[in-house]
């Protein structure tokens, strides 16, 4: 009998430890989309604010220019 109550409590603290991993790999995906969710902003804030200070006369190479720093950024924010 004495056996099988110490076989019951390690399979607990096994599973105790598989399911604090499995929290701890949530918790960190979470952050992970936070900051990359913050990132994305940060590029949108960033474009349309190069897009305001396009002139009218060149408008058309000024925006074509904030549209590649877009996708640089938002290229830069998926590799973090």
């Amino acid at each position: 009998m004495k056996l099988t109550w110490t076989a019951v409590f390690l399979i607990a603290l096994v599973g105790t430890a598989f399911a604090e991993t499995d929290i701890a790999i949530k918790f960190r995906a979470r952050v992970a989309d936070a900051s990359s969710d913050a990132c994305l902003a940060s590029c949108s804030s960033e474009n349309a604010s190069c897009k305001r200070v396009c002139p009218t006369t060149f408008s058309t190479p000024c925006l074509s220019a904030c549209d590649s720093q877009y996708q640089t950024c938002r290229q830069s924010c998926q590799k973090k």
